[in-house]
């Protein structure tokens, strides 16, 4: 199983890592920038390709990639006057290899030489020289270690229009936005949307779907018709049958009738009553915890996940609740009262019954600002049923598009407090992080996995283009001063920015990662 993790894990990195940086490579070969590395990952080459002018790679270290473009260097000349060379030439005439290592014993036959002047670039359509010798504009520098195709100015990421560049930056998190609303686009396809009416045009209230080890298993069937909970009317309305499961949150006996049988094609005759109890499962997330399925009104709470306020704070599976703030708990529905009456509550000190002991343990439970920025509700009931679904193709993209909005909205909602100290540094997720979500995804199948990768491609758009140097957003930054003031930025001072950026931003990723491994263990 560890190695399916491990597998599925490196998939979703690296497929949105990969879809990021296709954007950037194909809009700079679009501009005709040449393009001197694709790769995937991070730190030493562990396969590497040539094709055409581009080496594609897969790097060790899965956790970004890059597009190594001409010309985005602070000085991209390699070759130095005075320095000694030795070279080969084409059936041209000209220059196609210029040998940087020249005691290598491969070349000891080629032509050696000491620099004394050279023109790479040829700025104006000036020819490529070498002394008196003429070079190929695609002649390679050949070192000890690689081979690398020299830059001539017209094919550099700098002499293109400010349009061109833009494009090149941007598009690497648009596709990742791409990506989003493609995988959206499937979800919506595979899982359809709940049916208002059946095929005779009546409102319909039929279970299409039934979770698996949800309270709902083996009671209620696919096909039953939803008819009346806890003595309400709900056959009119599926949201009639939402509506009443919610009101009472706290409730462990959910009394539902359901009409069962083929009552489609003989509504009089053919189906059966049924009336059955259902104990919901109460899912309290701004503590995380949840009622134990198999408890009934005993206050016994189910597993405690990983990196929880409840998990955090001592809490753990099979504790039964006695009292929250030194208030008495007799039932579910005095928890639920609680604790949605008490939201900004910093801290609530939870006593348990454990083993024969009493134990309390002081909780510092979600803000309720914070479940919102994640759209989620303090707490939730769960049943495990679901309506039947349609096909609907036009709606489809529209509901992409909406989840595409969504999933930005709930990021920048995280970063905002994120910078109002709402949430830490330590509260982030790195690769550590991702693995875990990633498995909890892979486990819980693949609709579930898709809309976490959809997830993390958009996070990964939008985090890229924060204006940070180091980022796609910081190098439209610059772009944008250059618009402004028809000026470019002096390349030095930009790149020295970049790069130490780049290591503040490793340093936060290793202490992320840290925080992760600490969680983890935890």
């Amino acid at each position: 199983m560890f190695i399916i993790n491990i597998i599925g894990f490196i998939l979703v990195l690296g497929l949105v890592i990969l879809i990021h940086e296709l954007g950037h490579f194909i809009m700079a070969k679009r501009a005709g920038i040449l393009c001197h590395e694709f790769a995937i990952g991070m730190g030493p080459i562990v396969y590497s390709k040539r094709k055409g002018e581009t080496l594609y790679s897969v790097r060790a270290i899965p956790i970004g990639g890059f597009v190594m473009m001409a010309g985005e260097e602070v000085d991209s000349e390699i070759l130095k006057k005075g320095q000694e060379i030795r070279f080969t030439k084409n059936k041209s005439g000209k220059i196609d290899q210029i040998i940087l290592d020249v005691e290598n014993d491969k070349y000891q036959d080629a032509e050696r030489i000491t620099v004394e002047t050279f023109d790479l670039k040829g700025k104006n359509h000036e020819p490529l020289m070498i002394n008196e010798h003429d070079v190929s504009r695609k002649a390679h520098y050949i070192t000890s270690k690689k081979k690398l195709q020299i830059a001539p100015y017209n094919r550099s990421f700098e002499s293109k229009s400010l349009g061109a560049r833009f494009l090149a930056i941007f598009s690497g998190p648009f596709m990742n936005f791409v990506l989003a609303f493609i995988l959206f686009v499937l979800l919506a396809f595979f899982i359809g949307f709940p049916k208002e009416t059946d095929a005779q045009g009546s409102i319909t209230t039929v279970i299409g779907r039934v979770q698996e080890g949800t309270p709902a298993e083996g009671k209620i069937e696919v096909g039953d018709k939803l008819i009346r909970v806890d003595g309400v009317n709900v056959e009119d309305h599926w949201q009639e049958f939402t509506e009443v499961v919610a009101q009472d949150r706290g409730n462990r006996n959910l009394e539902i009738r359901l009409h069962r049988g083929d009552w489609r094609n003989h509504p009089d005759t053919t189906f059966e009553r049924i009336d059955v109890t259902i104990t919901p499962i109460i899912h309290i997330f701004n503590i995380g915890v949840s009622s134990h399925e198999e408890a009934g009104e005993d206050l016994i709470i189910g597993p405690v996940q990983s990196n929880t306020p409840a998990r955090n704070a001592g809490l753990r599976g099979g504790d039964e609740i006695t009292k929250i703030n030194d208030q008495s708990m007799e039932s579910w529905r005095n928890v639920v009262s609680y604790i949605e009456n008490n939201l900004d509550k910093d801290v609530l000190s939870v006593q348990v019954l454990r083993d024969g002991s009493h134990y309390t343990f002081d909780v510092e439970p979600h803000s309720k600002e914070i479940l919102d920025s994640q759209n989620v509700a303090p707490v939730q009931n769960t049943i495990g049923v679901a309506p039947e679904h349609e096909f609907m193709f036009l709606r489809s993209f529209s509901r992409a598009g909406g989840n595409v909005v969504d999933s930005s909205t709930m990021i920048f909602d995280t970063l905002r407090l994120l910078f109002s100290d709402a949430v830490g540094i330590g509260d982030l997720a790195g690769p550590v992080g991702i693995y875990s979500i990633t498995t909890s995804a892979l486990q819980q199948g693949l609709f579930t996995l898709m809309q976490w990768v959809a997830l993390l491609s958009v996070n990964l758009g939008i985090l890229n283009l924060l204006p940070v140097p180091a980022l796609d957003g910081g190098r439209l930054v610059f772009l944008g001063y250059e618009a402004v003031t028809r000026r470019k930025v002096n390349k030095t001072v930009e790149n020295y920015l970049h790069l130490i950026m780049f290591f503040l931003l490793i340093a936060l990723i290793l202490y992320v990662t840290y925080n992760d491994i600490l969680r983890l263990f935890n």
